[in-house]
């Protein structure tokens, strides 16, 4: 029996130390560093588009390849002219095709930019909305592309 714990003991160990090396080698970065000042900034962004009435209504479905995404965005009922908007694209599951695309003004409120898909899977999707280089307010949605 003393044999058995004197080959399970070192086996445990090693195990567990190959555990611990390999959590620390590929930590995910799931928690954030910052929480309470993003968090902070967060709601902040909150209240600044509650109290200008914000709102941006997002496009329909999105499609593998070349998509036209046009979105209205008004302050307070009326459209918002000359704003500073960016659209972010990226796929969940590699950052290579992840793309930011400053959005035209097409009609005042209405912004229009071109973003290409190239494979399926789950992408994710972001609109901010700046004025004078500060964040105002983002729209935030995934769509899974088949």
């Amino acid at each position: 029996m003393k044999l058995f714990f004197y080959i399970i003991y070192p086996l445990f160990f090693f195990a567990m130390g190959c555990g611990i090396y390999v959590a620390f080698r590929d930590a995910e970065g799931l928690v954030d560093n910052n929480y309470y000042e993003n968090s902070k900034r967060y709601f902040q962004a909150k209240a600044t588009e509650e109290r200008l009435g914000i709102a941006i209504t997002t496009p329909g479905a999105l499609k593998k390849g070349e998509n036209k995404i046009q979105v209205t965005v008004t302050s307070q009922g009326r459209p918002l002219e000359r704003a500073d908007i960016t659209l972010f694209i990226g796929n969940l599951s590699t950052a290579g095709y992840d793309s930011t695309i400053a959005m035209l003004e097409e009609a005042p409120g209405i912004y229009e930019g071109t973003a290409d898909i190239p494979f399926k899977g789950v992408w994710f999707t972001r609109i901010d909305l700046k004025q004078q280089k500060q964040l105002i307010t983002s729209k935030k949605w995934f769509s899974d592309i088949r």
